[in-house]
Protein backbone atom coordinates (compact mmCIF):
# COMPACT_ATOMS: atom_id res chain seq x y z
CA UNK A 1 0.00 0.00 0.00
CA UNK A 2 1.05 3.27 -0.80
CA UNK A 3 1.10 6.00 1.97
CA UNK A 4 0.05 9.49 0.61
CA UNK A 5 2.66 11.78 1.10
CA UNK A 6 1.02 14.59 1.02
CA UNK A 7 -2.05 16.52 3.12
CA UNK A 8 -3.81 19.90 2.04
CA UNK A 9 -6.26 21.47 5.14
CA UNK A 10 -8.21 24.14 4.75
CA UNK A 11 -9.55 26.09 7.75
CA UNK A 12 -11.79 29.12 7.94
CA UNK A 13 -12.09 31.47 11.27
CA UNK A 14 -13.53 29.18 13.41
CA UNK A 15 -11.77 27.73 16.43
CA UNK A 16 -13.42 25.22 16.68
CA UNK A 17 -11.67 24.12 13.38
CA UNK A 18 -8.62 23.22 15.76
CA UNK A 19 -10.16 19.77 16.83
CA UNK A 20 -10.50 18.53 13.07
CA UNK A 21 -7.13 19.50 12.71
CA UNK A 22 -5.76 17.37 15.48
CA UNK A 23 -7.32 14.61 13.71
CA UNK A 24 -5.91 15.09 10.56
CA UNK A 25 -3.18 15.29 11.65
CA UNK A 26 -3.15 12.23 13.84
CA UNK A 27 -4.27 10.12 11.09
CA UNK A 28 -1.51 11.20 8.38
CA UNK A 29 1.31 10.69 11.15
CA UNK A 30 0.06 7.65 12.20
CA UNK A 31 -0.31 6.61 8.66
CA UNK A 32 3.47 7.55 8.15
CA UNK A 33 4.73 5.84 11.34
CA UNK A 34 5.68 9.61 13.14
CA UNK A 35 3.56 9.28 15.90
CA UNK A 36 6.33 11.40 18.00
CA UNK A 37 5.15 14.34 15.29
CA UNK A 38 1.51 14.75 16.15
CA UNK A 39 1.93 16.92 19.50
CA UNK A 40 5.02 19.03 18.02
CA UNK A 41 3.72 20.03 14.80
CA UNK A 42 0.06 20.66 15.94
CA UNK A 43 1.55 23.50 18.45
CA UNK A 44 3.31 24.86 15.73
CA UNK A 45 -0.32 25.04 13.53
CA UNK A 46 -1.85 25.82 16.53
CA UNK A 47 0.23 28.84 17.20
CA UNK A 48 0.28 30.28 13.55
CA UNK A 49 -3.75 29.68 13.63
CA UNK A 50 -4.44 31.58 16.61
CA UNK A 51 -2.14 34.58 15.18
CA UNK A 52 -3.64 34.71 11.79
CA UNK A 53 -7.33 34.76 14.15
CA UNK A 54 -5.99 37.42 16.50
CA UNK A 55 -3.99 39.26 14.65
CA UNK A 56 -4.53 39.01 10.58
CA UNK A 57 -6.91 41.88 10.37
CA UNK A 58 -8.33 39.69 7.74
CA UNK A 59 -11.89 40.17 8.34
CA UNK A 60 -12.55 36.26 7.12
CA UNK A 61 -9.96 34.26 7.79
CA UNK A 62 -8.59 31.90 5.00
CA UNK A 63 -5.82 29.18 5.87
CA UNK A 64 -4.38 26.29 3.98
CA UNK A 65 -2.13 23.97 5.69
CA UNK A 66 -0.32 21.61 3.07
CA UNK A 67 2.36 18.95 4.84
CA UNK A 68 4.39 16.95 2.62
CA UNK A 69 6.80 14.27 3.92
CA UNK A 70 9.78 14.11 2.28
CA UNK A 71 12.29 11.33 2.67
CA UNK A 72 12.83 11.87 6.59
CA UNK A 73 11.78 15.78 6.84
CA UNK A 74 8.23 17.51 6.71
CA UNK A 75 7.50 20.41 4.97
CA UNK A 76 4.87 22.38 6.30
CA UNK A 77 3.30 25.25 4.15
CA UNK A 78 0.96 27.49 5.82
CA UNK A 79 -0.67 30.40 4.02
CA UNK A 80 -3.46 33.09 5.28
CA UNK A 81 -4.99 35.88 3.81
CA UNK A 82 -3.82 38.27 7.17
CA UNK A 83 -2.34 41.51 7.18
CA UNK A 84 1.27 41.77 5.26
CA UNK A 85 3.45 40.51 8.61
CA UNK A 86 6.72 38.33 8.50
CA UNK A 87 6.72 36.74 12.17
CA UNK A 88 10.43 35.42 12.14
CA UNK A 89 11.67 39.06 11.36
CA UNK A 90 8.81 41.43 13.08
CA UNK A 91 7.43 39.31 16.04
CA UNK A 92 9.36 40.80 19.28
CA UNK A 93 11.67 38.57 21.06
CA UNK A 94 10.17 37.43 23.96
CA UNK A 95 12.37 38.29 27.57
CA UNK A 96 13.16 34.58 28.22
CA UNK A 97 15.12 35.76 31.82
CA UNK A 98 12.54 36.90 33.25
CA UNK A 99 9.72 35.37 35.59
CA UNK A 100 6.38 34.99 33.89
CA UNK A 101 4.59 38.09 36.00
CA UNK A 102 7.42 40.41 34.78
CA UNK A 103 7.60 38.96 30.87
CA UNK A 104 5.65 41.15 27.96
CA UNK A 105 3.25 39.40 26.07
CA UNK A 106 4.07 38.32 22.54
CA UNK A 107 6.97 36.32 20.97
CA UNK A 108 6.66 33.25 22.89
CA UNK A 109 5.23 31.15 20.18
CA UNK A 110 7.66 32.38 17.17
CA UNK A 111 10.23 31.42 19.36
CA UNK A 112 8.75 27.83 19.82
CA UNK A 113 8.55 27.24 16.32
CA UNK A 114 11.49 28.49 15.49
CA UNK A 115 13.34 26.37 17.88
CA UNK A 116 10.79 22.96 17.12
CA UNK A 117 11.47 23.38 13.51
CA UNK A 118 15.28 23.33 10.89
CA UNK A 119 14.41 26.40 8.94
CA UNK A 120 11.37 28.81 8.51
CA UNK A 121 10.71 30.71 5.60
CA UNK A 122 8.78 33.65 5.08
CA UNK A 123 7.40 35.24 1.91
CA UNK A 124 4.22 37.44 0.54
CA UNK A 125 2.61 36.50 -2.50
CA UNK A 126 -0.69 38.52 -4.06
CA UNK A 127 -2.20 39.44 -0.40
CA UNK A 128 -1.16 35.92 1.12
CA UNK A 129 1.32 35.16 3.71
CA UNK A 130 3.40 32.49 2.90
CA UNK A 131 5.06 30.86 5.74
CA UNK A 132 7.12 27.46 5.02
CA UNK A 133 8.62 25.30 8.00
CA UNK A 134 10.92 22.25 7.57
CA UNK A 135 11.50 19.60 10.36
CA UNK A 136 13.67 16.70 10.43
CA UNK A 137 11.99 13.65 11.30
Amino acid sequence: MVKPNKMVICMGDDWAELTALTEKLTLFFRTHQNVNMINPVNLLLEELYSNTLNYGQCGKAHVIITLEMRDHELLIHYEDNGISFNPFEEAKQPDLGSTLEERAIGGLGIHFIKNMTDSQQYERIEGINKITLRKSC
